[in-house]
């Protein structure tokens, strides 16, 4: 049981915040850097709701001496015994994950890692014996999040609108799209939302639709025609610094997209869902709602 966990605070809080959920410690030290002071924020105000969350920032996240000296003193101050702490490696840069499982050794203290691959994120947990470390649990990790636990880990105060209106407060055809896209995944999702403005970026960005299956969250812009609105707004939405490397990428249009535009997306790692037979007010044919959710579920896993 991991009564003490020390984690590495990284660009990309999911890495973070996943072991923490699963693990579920009593109390937790984040161990970040100045330059990613917000991110250690956030998970402070998500995660300190039910553990104790106690923050330090690495003055040289470069320098390993340096490191080690001022976690270890972080750790005496807080009065935790080696054998009870877990370190997560999960986030952070190489030198860091390195220093930290030199602090680790002899110890009798747990290292674990988690590896995102083929859509799922594998929990590695090891248990250190002299200068070995000892495989004790390989795992895929079961769900742990919600899209509100996602999207406050990134941008804390998000909104979510519903589907595109015009002025006077009627869904327009884009939102009238949007439903449809809606109603196709909605029964094969754990959850999905509509009109998501990501809090600090809310006048920025929105994104048409927002999903979840597992762990795994889906950005998706849903276009009636046929311009590039959709990929520049997917690019700045899907940035690592917004909502995250991890987060995957629609575009869905009711049109067949132009072939240079189709080679954009591709290019940025947007998945293209193109549904030519969609009519206003019907649903999706049989065989447009199979591609649609065919490409979900490759992308996100799911049922």
């Amino acid at each position: 049981m991991t009564t003490k966990l020390v984690s590495l605070v990284g660009e990309q809080p999911l890495s973070t915040l996943l072991p923490i959920r699963y693990l579920k410690p009593e109390e937790v030290l984040l161990v970040g850097t100045r330059r990613l002071h917000s991110v250690s924020q956030h998970l402070q105000a998500l995660v300190g709701k039910k553990y104790p969350v106690h923050l330090t920032e690495l003055r040289n996240p470069y320098d390993p001496p340096s490191m080690r000296k001022q976690v270890r003193k972080k750790l005496r101050k807080l009065g935790w015994s080696p054998e009870d702490i877990t370190y997560d490696i999960s986030a952070g840069n190489k030198v860091q994950a390195v220093t930290v499982f030199r602090n680790a050794l002899g110890k009798r203290s747990e290292l674990v890692d988690v590896e995102y691959f083929r859509n799922r994120h594998h929990l590695r947990r090891y248990r250190m014996e002299g200068k070995d470390a000892v495989l004790e649990e390989d795992v895929v990790l079961p769900a742990l999040i919600s899209l509100a636990d996602y999207l406050n880990a990134h941008a804390p105060g998000f909104e979510v609108d519903g589907f595109g209106r015009d002025k006077r407060g009627r869904v327009n055809a884009g939102g009238r799209f949007e439903s449809t896209i809606f109603s196709a995944l909605e029964p094969h999702m754990d959850e999905i939302m509509a009109g998501v403005r990501p809090g600090g970026v809310s006048k920025q960005i929105e994104i048409d639709l927002v999903v979840r299956v597992g762990n795994n969250v889906g950005l998706v812009e849903a276009k009636t025609g046929v311009n590039k609105a959709g990929i520049d707004q997917l690019d700045t939405a899907g940035n690592p610094v917004y909502l995250g490397k991890y987060a995957t990428k629609f575009l869905v249009t009711g049109r067949y997209l132009p072939r240079a535009h189709k080679a954009l997306a591709t290019s940025q790692h947007i998945h293209v869902v193109e549904l030519p037979g969609y009519r206003v007010g019907q649903r999706l044919p049989d065989q447009e709602e199979r591609r649609l959710l065919q490409s979900f579920k490759s992308a996100l896993g799911g049922r």
